[in-house]
Parts: C-alpha cells; structure tokens; sequence
C-alpha cells in the first residue's frame, strides 16, 4: 500500500467513523445533530457544588423531579444568549416542578459573581471551578445540557445553543412529566 493510498484511507475511516458518531444521535422524531445520546438511559452521576452565595446543592436532593441541568461559562456567547431562554422556561415550568440546575465551568468564582450582578438567573446556578462534575458529565462543549427524569435517569443530552422556549424544547421537558 502506498503513502498516498494509506492516507486515503485513514481519511475515509475517519470520515465513516464522524457519520457514524452523527447518527448516534439519532432518534424517533429523525435526526438531530445536537442531540449526544451516549449518556441517556444511564443514571445521573450524583454531585454536591456551591451556588454563588456558598450553600451546597446535590443532584440527589431533586430526585423526585426532573431536572434540566445546564452547564455552561460566562466567557461562551451562546451560554448568554440561552440564558433568556432558560429564564423564561424556568418561568413557565416552575409550578410544575422542573428544577434548572444551571452550571458555571468557569475557573474563577469571583468573574462568576460579577457576571450573575449583570445577568441574573432565575433558577439555581452553581459554581463547578475544578471542573470535576462537567467531567464526570462528559462535557465536551458549551453550553451542554442533560434533561433527567424523577428517577434520576437520563433521557436527553444536548451540546451548544438551544432554544429552550420553542415548541420543541417544550415537548421534551413536557415528556419528562
């Protein structure tokens, strides 16, 4: 096999292997791009982080609920442009019982409360500066977002911007109730 020939190859691997990964996200409403199943049906990895004012939260005091959870940095354009959005759905679905745990990766505790004195959130938001709970979520971009069921169970996990107060967004939480 020649060098030319080997390259090719590779290349056409790794493009089968890209697809491959794509359609892994499938489901049974068609294809979404978005949507990174490798951690649904699985439980949620449980965890304990400080909001900004320093109470300690854990996952597991929501079980019973479901949960949209949220991480995102104050640095990443469209973690502030889906803010409103998470705003306006924790509006809507509070009553119900939707928890939104929105997570900061940010490195700086500091930065994060400057940032929440500017852009308040109206659900909890919590600091996860060592990195630790975006990686046992396996967070790969941001924002990232998981939907958990009551039993702790993970159903949806998105990566980058969405639209959380569109129809669809609406159907998907309103699938966890």
């Amino acid at each position: 096999m020649t060098n030319k020939s080997f390259a090719k190859f590779i290349l056409t691997s790794l493009c089968m292997l890209f697809v491959m990964l794509l359609f892994a996200g499938s489901t049974a409403q068609g294809f979404n791009p978005l949507l990174v199943d490798f951690a649904i049906g699985q439980e949620a990895p449980g965890f304990t982080l400080s909001d900004i004012e320093g109470k300690q939260i854990s996952l597991e005091s929501f079980k019973g609920k479901p949960v949209l959870l949220n991480f995102w940095a104050t640095w990443c354009p469209y973690c502030r442009k889906e803010r409103s959005h998470l705003n306006d759905l924790h509006r809507k679905y509070k009553d119900k019982g939707l928890v939104i745990l929105s997570i900061s990766t940010d490195r700086s505790l500091k930065k994060l409360k400057k940032y929440m004195e500017k852009t308040p959130a109206d659900f909890i938001v919590l600091s996860d500066t060592e990195g630790r709970v975006s990686s046992s979520y396996n967070i790969i971009g941001l924002p990232s977002s998981l939907l958990i069921t009551r039993e702790g169970i993970i159903k949806y996990k998105f990566t980058g911007f969405r639209e959380w107060s569109s129809k669809g967004s609406r159907e998907l939480i309103d699938s966890l109730f």
